[in-house]
């Protein structure tokens, strides 16, 4: 997901744009309005056409800026590398124009009235927080397009409207306009957290909690109905789940984008009303009822309570903060738990996500799981990025159980997350460290966290999960395995599993396996789709045998590569009820399960 090749001149260049922009001031603009384009001829050619229309009062310059990222993927994009064709004119008039740097651009209007920017936006890009079409479809974050003026803040109402097919659908979570495919929002924010799909997608939509829940898929044919029924079905169960944690949903409905293809930048994106998921095509029937658990747990955590350090966005350079741990890893342990409070899993299921949380960390190096936030921005190549999910997950799971503990299960961690909600979300502002730590304290009934925070979440001491675990009458169990791995990304789809990618020193490599191969089959295990890669770990951990015939399609030939078996250790861990366990140790875990206390 992260592109490494770029780091180094981003970093290099971020302090001159930003420390600029902050120096820049546009003159004041209103009526603010854009059009997309996104007909069959424009997707066709991979673009979107984008018109921005404001009014100027007078002939002072105006700055406008097009974001470099977009908030919850946290990764400098730099979206305005993919513009051409860049324009603007009033009354008929072309203006002069000049880059004051590369993502913002210097108009100057010749006269009082309406400045109309244009350009082409290149939409070819495989991530879910970059504008993608195809022949009969778009999609695209309204971080992509949407320029605002410099300096001028984002308290300021905009339009938007929808060039397309007469026969194309629309969806977003923005408000209905006046006229037919235009939408409204109060704010910049709002703006470019409202995702659009545009073409010859599938849509159907649910209440749940009373709230119109809708999902909107592409290809239309990808969601049979039975996969589009159970996804109601988990939604159904999990949501209400999550409304407990906060006591209301804020959204006026909830948009479920999904994506499949052969070749995806696989999982989801969070937005205030909506989630935008790809999901490779052979795993429609797989994970997404986690994935959706997770993103829409984000609606609530981050989208809007999150860390001071992200309040308000910026939108023209990075936003780091030391708390992703919680925006990130605490939504990953909710997303697990809200689908074993709503029914979709089982205990089991989730003490086997609480076990992989610990496997997790303990295969990545010592880190802080505050310094492992600041990471999310340049991708670590030490073991520790990403870190911030597992670890932030199984610290909050952790503090869970010691909340209840010390509260003899009266109170939880889900209500430390519903007092910084409504003190700090609703109050215009977001949660600082100390807002945090107090809140934890003060639901352990004034139990100081302090020396847990500097040596597990400032620090790089291991976490206490075993004397922790014990509390919740639970007990962890780790062995060390030695299992194959090829040293390939596959994509599978009809036909079979395809080779996309093969590391140099990896061990498909040395067979002499390429990109566009497609795998038969390893040793005696017959490859079909994702789930044939588990069965070979299984059938091959361990092993003393030194190669495998690696069967391949190249072309119209079917060749036999003769694979050299590199094992690698991989930790395992489960997670169990510890028999005859404290009765309160017993109601502290059963709280946990249920959302309940007692």
């Amino acid at each position: 997901m992260l592109r490494k090749l770029g780091f180094a001149v981003i970093t290099l260049g971020t302090a001159h744009a930003s420390q600029a922009n902050a120096q820049r001031v546009s003159a004041p603009i209103s009526d603010v309005s854009y059009e997309i384009t996104a007909d069959s001829s424009a997707v066709g050619r991979r673009q979107l056409g984008v018109t921005m229309s404001f009014t100027v009062a007078g002939t002072a310059p105006v700055i406008l800026t097009l974001p470099a990222w977009s908030p919850g993927h946290y990764v400098l994009l730099w979206f305005a590398r993919r513009v051409s064709a860049f324009s603007a004119q009033s009354n008929g008039a072309v203006l002069d124009w000049k880059k004051l740097d590369y993502q913002t651009w210097e108009i100057i209007p010749r006269s009082p009235g309406t400045v109309r920017v244009s350009f082409n936006y290149l939409a070819d890009a495989v991530d879910r927080a970059v504008a993608w079409t195809a022949p009969n479809f778009a999609f695209f974050n309204g971080t992509n397009l949407f320029l605002y003026p410099t300096g001028r803040g984002f308290n300021w109402p905009a339009r938007v409207s929808v060039r397309t097919e007469p026969s194309w659908r629309i969806a977003t979570g923005m408000d209905p306009g006046g006229a037919p495919n235009t939408f409204t929002a109060g704010n910049y924010h709002d703006l470019t957290d409202m995702p659009f799909y545009v073409g010859r997608f599938a849509f159907d939509s649910t209440q749940i909690a009373g709230k119109w829940i809708r999902l909107a898929w592409y290809p239309a044919a990808s969601l049979t109905p039975a996969r589009r029924d159970r996804s109601f079905d988990w939604l159904r169960k999990f949501v209400p789940a999550q409304i407990a944690v906060f006591g209301e949903a804020p959204f006026r409905n909830y948009t479920l984008f999904q994506r499949s293809d052969t070749v995806v930048n696989g999982g989801g994106l969070e937005h205030q009303s909506s989630q935008v998921d790809e999901v490779v095509t052979s795993r429609l029937d797989g994970f997404q009822a986690g994935l959706y658990s997770h993103e829409f747990f984000h609606a609530w955590n981050v989208k809007r309570l999150r860390p001071a350090d992200m309040v308000p966005y910026r939108y023209d350079d990075d936003q780091p903060t030391t708390w992703l741990w919680v925006s990130e890893g605490v939504t990953d342990y909710y997303g697990a738990l809200a689908l074993v409070r709503g029914g979709v899993n089982d205990s089991t299921g989730f003490f086997n996500f609480i076990a992989s949380e610990i496997a997790s960390v303990a295969g990545a190096p010592p880190t802080a799981v505050s310094d492992a936030s600041l990471g999310a921005w340049i991708a670590p190549t030490d073991g520790s990025s990403g870190l911030y999910y597992p670890k932030g997950g199984l610290t909050g799971f952790l503090l869970d159980i010691m909340i209840r503990n010390a509260s003899d299960n009266r109170m939880s961690l889900d209500n430390v997350m519903r007092r910084l909600y409504d003190a700090t979300w609703k109050q215009g502002k977001g949660f600082t460290g100390a807002e945090w730590w107090n809140e934890v304290s003060r639901a352990a009934g004034g139990q100081s966290f302090a020396e847990f925070a500097r040596r597990y979440v400032d620090g790089r001491e291991p976490l206490p999960v075993d004397s922790v675990l014990r509390l919740a009458g639970l007990s962890s169990k780790s062995d060390s395995i030695r299992e194959p791995r090829l040293g390939v990304s596959t994509a599978t789809d009809s036909s079979g599993v395809s080779i996309t990618q093969v590391t140099a020193t990896g061990a498909a490599a040395a067979a002499g396996a390429r990109v566009g191969d497609r795998i038969v089959s390893l040793g005696d295990v017959i490859v079909t789709n994702d789930d044939s890669f588990a069965a070979l770990r299984t059938r091959y951990t361990g092993t003393t045998l030194t190669t495998l015939p690696l069967v391949v399609r190249r072309g119209t030939e079917t060749l036999t590569l003769q694979l050299p078996i590199r094992l690698v250790t991989r930790v395992q861990t489960t997670v169990a009820p510890i028999p005859n366990a404290s009765p309160k140790a017993v109601r502290i875990r059963g709280g946990i399960l249920r959302g309940s206390t007692s």
